[in-house]
């Protein structure tokens, strides 16, 4: 055997040995003979009946077990490797009576290989409580976590509103709800409008459903939740209008900050405008989500649809001079687009110009024309095309006042009245009920008299003589110009006079 042949034996035998030596040591290493996995989180937390979000992390195919500590709950998940969001509905997970595994648990991202129910089912939400969790690959535990449910709760309830234009049928978050709406003007709205109510209570999204859209029959009476809408003013010996959640346009929820909300059409549900509804959002104690009544509640009221020019009246027209800026107010939601027409067919050239107008924050609006072009006194009108509803307007500069009236020479002017002489017999006057009577030498009592040849003057007499109503006097015989009774003449005469008369007939007779 040469030397060259006898040294590559040698070579070779060495390769042998040392290839025998640490061919063990490779196969049997433990970390070339498993995968790792492990939760992000230490402890996830989920209110009671939301839906719980648990992430795990595994390099190769892994299970999931969850459960509670009594072993009355027990959930094993089977997943894929990479990372796998775990979706847990605390509402339904163990009611394997009422729901399927697949509304029990599913994977928001990642896949789930398998799920089985290894507890028997129960009737009702997972209790608030700490659960275990842990996650495995081959059978052996590779890391442990917590699942704490708390108690959930209701907070409150706030109405929102939005113009009827706004495109709430395609809403979908929380977010969209607060860009597109705003608080109710006094709490009142114009029907029509859009209504939205937020619910502010976690302990839902279980429930109500986070896959696809929401089920709004969930909101009617005898549930685990309700809504109810209440006339607060019914009309008189009738019943107020009701109506519950179930019937409303829309429902979504708001999974980042909690709760659902409503949209309402106030044109729809026999609403009218007047009307006063209480809504409430009620958890009964009934129901599996609260050990007592949890009841919340804001109120609403509905208004006309009204748009109003300022100044306009039923009888006058709104006057314009030169640049005018033409302001009105409504009831409308603020963001309703208000068309606002200027139309003259009468006027040469004809008049037309149109503007859309959006409705402020303090439901006010208005726009700025230029009628300088126009003849003074010059008509036309203004036209709100989406109410129906024409305002006359005028040119300012038309003549619309009468001139000062100036006396008629042709007319004459009547003579002042003049006073006639005491022996002028003057028509007897009514007297007036404002003016008291005086004696005969009350300058201020004017009274009818007639003047006989002998002097003696017939005169009205006072109130007070009953049923006489004239007596004769004459003038004073010591110059003092006044009148005095003719003696034999008084009412005490006449009654004499009167007896005599009288005895003298029962003579003859």
């Amino acid at each position: 055997m040469s030397a060259n042949l006898r040294q590559w034996c040698v070579v070779a035998l060495a390769a042998v040995v040392l290839a025998a030596a640490v061919a063990p040591w490779v196969a049997t290493s433990p970390a070339a003979a498993q995968s790792g996995a492990s939760f992000q989180e230490g402890v996830f937390y989920e209110e009671r009946g939301d839906v719980a979000n648990i992430t795990v992390d595994a390099d190769s195919a892994a299970t999931v077990n969850i459960k509670s500590r009594n072993g009355a709950f027990v959930l094993r998940v089977g997943v894929g490797s990479g990372t796998t969001k775990l979706r847990l509905n605390t509402y339904k997970a163990g009611e394997a009576s009422n729901y399927s595994l697949g509304e029990m648990v599913w994977a928001a991202d990642g896949s789930v290989r398998s799920r089985t129910l290894l507890s028997d089912s129960i009737d009702a939400p997972l209790d608030v409580a700490q659960y275990d969790l842990n996650v495995t690959v081959g059978g052996v535990e590779q890391d442990l976590a917590n699942l704490a449910i708390r108690e959930r709760a209701t907070t409150g309830i706030t109405a929102r509103i939005a113009p009827r234009s706004a495109n709430v049928p395609e809403w979908s978050s929380g977010d969209d709800v607060r860009s597109g709406s705003q608080a109710p003007w006094n709490d009142s709205l114009a029907r029509d409008d859009w209504l939205l109510l937020q619910v502010d209570a976690t302990g839902l999204d279980g429930l109500l459903g986070v896959r696809g859209s929401p089920d709004k029959s969930l909101l009617g009476e005898g549930g685990d939740l309700a809504v109810e809408f209440v006339q607060t003013n019914p009309p008189m010996n009738g019943p107020g209008n009701e109506f519950g959640g179930d019937a409303v346009e829309r429902l979504f929820l708001d999974p980042g900050s909690g709760g659902f909300h409503l949209a309402v059409d106030t044109g729809e549900h026999d609403i009218e405008p007047g009307d006063r509804y209480r809504v409430s959002f009620v958890v009964p104690e009934e129901g599996q989500l609260a050990d007592s009544t949890q009841n919340v509640s804001t109120e609403f009221r509905v208004v006309e649809r009204r748009v109003e020019l300022d100044d306009e009246s039923p009888r006058d027209a709104i006057v314009v001079d030169g640049e005018t800026t033409i302001s009105g107010t409504t009831t409308l939601t603020p963001g309703t687009t208000i068309n606002l027409t200027v139309r003259g067919r009468d006027l040469t050239p004809p008049l037309f110009e149109q503007v859309e107008l959006q409705v402020s924050d303090d439901r006010t609006f208005g726009a700025t024309f230029d009628f300088s072009d126009l003849e003074p006194g010059s008509e036309f009108e203004f036209r709100l095309r989406d109410q129906d509803r024409i305002v006359p307007g005028v040119v300012a500069g038309a003549t619309t006042t009468q001139p000062p009236t100036t006396a008629d020479p042709t007319t004459a002017t009547p003579a002042p009245t003049t006073t006639q002489p005491p022996t002028t017999a003057q028509p007897t006057a009514t007297p007036d009920p404002t003016t008291s009577a005086g004696g005969g030498n009350d300058p201020t009592t004017t009274r009818s008299s007639t003047t006989t040849a002998e002097g003696i003057t017939q005169v009205a007499m006072d109130s007070s003589d009953g049923v006489l109503t004239e007596r004769p006097v004459r003038e004073d015989d010591d110059g003092g110009g006044g009148l005095v009774p003719v003696p034999g003449f008084g009412p005490a005469t006449n009654l004499l006079a009167l007896a005599a008369a009288l005895a003298l007939a029962a003579r003859r007779l």
